[in-house]
């Protein structure tokens, strides 16, 4: 399996799947809507994360619309170049025009990004999923940001027409999956973490004495984790409310290590273990 192979079939399922899920949740209001239909991830082989170097691969579930295995962000939709019109999808100036129309009146002083500053976290951005629109549909789409301040999604849509936010929905208990730059944040705080040593210690095996002190020293993909849907210790049962994260890491042009036992939460900044 090479990595350009799987990133060039799986990138448009990984976007279609995540939009799916994202509109399931919404239509839900709660994140447990998901729980109907699990998917079974196997982690390709690679290091055990837990200290010992071992190269057995593991399985893990995840929720439709995230990917278990591949390069780069999880739900950042990759958008097309050149003019799109009607139904067409989102080029990258219109994802662009999109957040800047969705941000135009600045966020209240409250929001928070995952880095704890002022503002709120992009995550995704997709056309208004509208059955009769036609090719002179005026384009809207869904702008979705995580305010961490309140641990709440915030959902503006955007009418790229008139340039203006048409409405602003919030909801909390709903987490769709990572965006690449949460993916990141999740991994440095697991590398700087004491429960990260088997992590540090299985990198620095697999590049025979290197060590790891930054998330762009690996390959990355992240998973949503919601007690809602998973069972997990007392000490992880504010995921769902919380903002928390699991991860598939691979050491660049390396083997897999397995750190699915591992959940962080981006809203306290602690990481926890599953098993």
């Amino acid at each position: 399996m090479t990595e350009q192979g799987e990133d060039h079939r799986s990138g448009k399922q990984d976007g279609a799947r995540a939009r799916t899920l994202r509109r399931t949740l919404w239509g839900a209001g709660i994140a447990v809507a998901a729980t109907a239909a699990l998917i079974a991830v196997t982690v390709p082989r690679g290091a055990s994360a837990q200290g010992d170097n071992a190269t057995a691969g593991a399985t893990s579930t995840a929720a439709p619309g995230s990917s278990g295995a591949g390069t780069g962000p999880v739900t950042e939709n990759a958008a097309p170049q050149g003019p799109q019109t009607g139904i067409g999808p989102l080029t990258e100036a219109e994802v662009d025009r999109a957040k800047s129309i969705a941000l135009q009146e600045g966020t209240p002083r409250s929001f928070r990004t995952a880095a704890g500053k002022q503002g709120a976290e992009y995550l995704d951005a997709d056309l208004v999923d509208d059955p009769a629109a036609t090719a002179g549909t005026p384009r809207r789409v869904e702008v979705l940001f995580y305010d961490y301040g309140h641990d709440q999604l915030v959902k503006k849509t955007v009418n790229l027409g008139t340039g203006a936010v048409e409405r602003t929905d919030t909801a909390t208990g709903v987490q769709p999956p990572p965006s690449g730059d949460e993916t990141r944040q999740a991994a440095a705080l697991l590398i700087k973490d004491p429960l990260g040593q088997g992590l540090r210690t299985d990198f620095t095996a697999a590049t025979k004495g290197q060590t790891l002190t930054s998330p762009d020293q690996l390959r990355l993909r992240g998973l949503s984790f919601n007690t809602g849907e998973q069972s997990a210790p007392a000490g992880l049962d504010k995921c769902g409310a919380n903002r928390c994260v699991r991860l598939f890491t691979q050491v660049k042009n390396g083997p897999w290590i397995d750190t699915t036992d591992y959940v962080i939460d981006l809203s306290d900044h602690t990481v926890g273990r599953i098993n």
